[in-house]
Order: C-alpha cells, then sequence, then structure tokens
C-alpha cells in the first residue's frame, strides 16, 4: 500500500472558461455603460466619441433585453429596456426636423456633397454619378491632384468653380450654376484646413454656402481642433443675416456634442422633411454612421434628402433639395 496521495484532478477546460451566460452578461453591461457614457460627451472627447454609434446601441440595447428576458434578470430587463428607449428617442429627433406639409412655392436649389476620398480609383463612375444628379450646387470633398484631370466634365458643365486641391485627405472642389458673387478660403486649426465660402445669388437673394471637412476627432489634439472648426465655423454662419448652407463630411453624427455646439452657435439647423440619421460612411462595416450633412439657415428647408449608391469611396453622397 502507497503512502503517495492520488494526484489532483486538474480543473477542465470548462469549469475555468467564463460560462456563456457570464460572457453574455458582461456583454450587456458594457453596451449599456457605452450607452451612458456617451451621453457625456461635453465632458471628455472620448465620451462624445462613444455618442457616435446610438443606432449601434440600439441594436446591442434590443439583444441585450432578449437575452435578458430569457435569462430572467429583472434588473438588466430594466437597464436595457431603459437605455434602448433613451438612444431611440434619441435617433428619433432627427428622423423629421421639418414640416413635411408645409408648401414650396419656389422651384428647389439641389445640391450634392460627395467625398469622394483620395485613394477611389472608381473616378469614372464617381464623377458620372455627380454628373446624373444635375445639383446646381457641387461640394466634392478629399480630391486632390489625382483627381484634377477627372473634374474635367465637371468644369466643362458649371460655369463657375472653387478648387482647393494640395490638402491631400482635406481637399475641397465646390462647382455651381448659380450666379457666383465671390469665393474665399478659410483655414482653420493647427494644419490649417481649408474651408470654402461661396457668394451666391438664388432668386435676387444671398445666398452662403460653407463647404468642410474637418479633422476626424480621434484623439485628444484631434478632438479639440475638430470642435474647434466646427465652432468657427457656427460663428461664421452666426454673422451671415441671410440664407446659409453648409455642406460636407463634417466627421459628425447628429447626435454629438460638436454637432449639439455648431447648432447652438450658428443658427444652422437640419431642417430637413427626410430622416438625417441613416448611415452615410461605412455601410459595409458594423460601425456605419451619418457622418455627410446638409445644414440650413434663413427660412431653408430640405425638402428632399438622398444617399447616393456605392462609388469607390468610404463614404456615399448627400443630395438634398432646398427651398424656402
Amino acid at each position: 500500500m502507497s503512502d503517495d496521495a492520488p494526484p489532483a484532478d486538474k480543473p477542465s477546460l470548462l469549469k475555468m472558461s467564463v460560462s456563456f451566460g457570464g460572457f453574455c452578461e458582461v456583454m450587456a453591461l458594457l453596451s449599456l455603460t457605452c450607452t451612458w457614457l456617451g451621453s457625456l460627451g461635453r465632458y471628455g472627447w472620448m465620451f462624445d466619441l462613444l455618442s457616435h454609434f446610438r443606432l449601434q446601441y440600439i441594436v446591442a440595447c434590443a439583444a441585450v433585453l432578449i437575452f435578458a428576458l430569457l435569462r430572467r434578470r429583472t434588473w438588466l430587463v430594466l437597464a436595457s429596456l431603459i437605455s434602448l428607449l433613451w438612444n431611440t428617442q434619441i435617433v428619433h429627433a432627427f428622423h423629421q426636423t421639418a414640416d413635411k406639409t408645409a408648401a414650396k412655392a419656389e422651384k428647389p436649389l439641389r445640391l450634392m456633397t460627395f467625398n469622394v476620398m483620395v485613394d477611389n480609383e472608381n473616378h469614372v463612375a464617381a464623377i458620372e454619378h455627380v454628373l446624373k444628379a444635375d445639383a446646381d450646387i457641387v461640394c466634392l470633398l478629399e480630391v486632390d491632384d489625382t483627381w484634377r484631370a477627372s473634374l474635367e466634365p465637371l468644369r466643362v458643365k458649371y460655369p463657375h468653380r472653387v478648387e482647393e486641391m494640395n490638402d491631400g485627405h482635406f481637399g475641397i472642389a465646390c462647382y455651381t450654376r448659380l450666379p457666383l458673387k465671390s469665393s474665399e478660403i478659410r483655414r482653420f486649426t493647427v494644419w490649417a484646413l481649408p474651408t470654402v465660402l461661396l457668394n451666391l445669388d438664388h432668386l435676387g437673394r444671398p445666398l452662403t454656402v460653407i463647404a468642410t471637412h474637418p479633422m476626424p476627432p480621434m484623439g485628444s489634439l484631434s478632438a479639440r481642433e475638430w470642435r474647434s472648426q466646427l465652432s468657427q465655423i457656427g460663428a461664421i454662419a452666426a454673422s451671415i443675416d441671410g440664407e446659409v448652407i453648409l455642406a460636407g463630411d463634417l466627421n459628425a453624427t447628429p447626435w454629438c456634442e460638436g454637432m449639439r455646439l455648431l447648432c447652438a452657435t450658428s443658427g444652422l439647423r437640419f431642417s430637413s422633411v427626410d430622416p438625417v440619421w441613416p448611415p452615410t460612411w461605412g455601410l459595409h462595416l458594423p460601425m456605419m454612421i451619418p457622418i455627410d450633412h446638409v445644414l440650413v439657415k434663413g427660412g431653408l428647408t430640405v425638402q428632399k434628402r438622398v444617399i447616393g449608391p456605392a462609388m469607390g469611396s468610404d463614404h456615399r453622397s448627400v443630395t438634398v433639395d432646398i427651398a424656402k
């Protein structure tokens, strides 16, 4: 008879691993936490970064709610339901921001904004898409020297243009058939990113169009400069008494803190009878978000808003019909 003790049983892999239910609860808490931290955007750039993904939070909270019901977790049911309702009401606030029944006597002004993407190799299809839209004003973003020759059909079609294509991912080109009274390039942030201002004549009234593309707020410095650029553009819009249109890739969702500050200080509004929450960037990615926008001021209303098809860019075009 041996005095040696039998070897202890090794814990099974199943016992060592986290249970599926426990993992789901951790993921549920994480998704709910992001929902509420995203509402604290005014207190830090990381919080505001979380605010952009309200559409994803709606899906996540709905999934958590179903999981909580199946697991009979009362506290989790309540938390996920409240979070789901919170995210839904934030998004729904931008479903219709103008009166659909308002009659517009004048012919709508059509404007297109499109981040064509510097690395896009499908130049022909992208430009054909722009030409087919037949907009009165076209604002193209991320145009550089590689796009210069491809833009020739737009130079032929439109009598007025402003091209600032020496800024790589932040180049801007604007084309219009409206009478152009003057134009200006303003530069903002430490990177001196360009913004185009067009002073146009629309039906005998002055119209200012601002086309811009701020830096994505992906770090403390870039987030600070992103917010600064939006604030300075807001100040420009606020100083203009007449009609103003802001168009571009704002790298801002309708519900983020940067957009809230822009609207609060400028008088600019979405004023759209169509929803402005459908994604315009990353439509093949789980993190797709709406960051390409047209905002208006001076009694203007966006009567129609159309998101374009895939044209080789990671963004989709946004074409709007605007009237007073």
